[in-house]
């Protein structure tokens, strides 16, 4: 047996093989590719729920009486760790309206008008929820 009478065989077998190697790696690869991005929409399912369930309420609702931001309420948030989570996908401007050391005080002002549920008067609530409602899109998650 000579080399011009094995290299059809070797052709015949080569050609396949090397297709299936090469399929295998490629639909391994595809298939690794979907699954990281499944992982990391998972992840950032997770982080939007935690910042919701946990932050929010650390916050507080939306209150008849005045409401100080700066203070205890102001640290415990600062300090959960949901928070630091958030913040590095925070805009510069919701850090500077969450972090400021000053007390604020946000009261009702027209006493004779019926109070409503304007979010505008519930600063640090509205400031969060609308971070994570543009986090949210920003990410694609709605």
């Amino acid at each position: 047996m000579t080399w011009a009478d094995v290299l059809p065989y070797i052709k015949g077998l080569g050609g396949p093989l090397l297709g299936f190697i090469f399929g295998s790696l490629l639909t391994s690869y595809v298939q690794w590719g979907f699954e990281k991005k499944k992982q990391i929409l998972l992840r950032r399912r997770e982080l939007v729920t935690g910042w919701r369930l946990a932050l929010i309420p650390m916050i507080g609702q939306p209150q008849n009486p005045p409401m100080v931001w700066a203070g205890e309420r102001q640290r415990a948030v600062m300090s959960s760790p949901y928070y630091a989570s958030l913040r590095p996908h925070l805009s510069t401007n919701a850090i500077e309206k969450i972090e400021d050391p000053m007390i604020k005080i946000f009261v009702h002002v027209d006493r004779t008008k019926k109070l409503t549920h304007d979010w505008n008067h519930h600063f640090p609530l509205k400031v969060f929820i609308d971070e994570i409602d543009r986090i949210e899109k920003e990410w694609k998650l709605v």
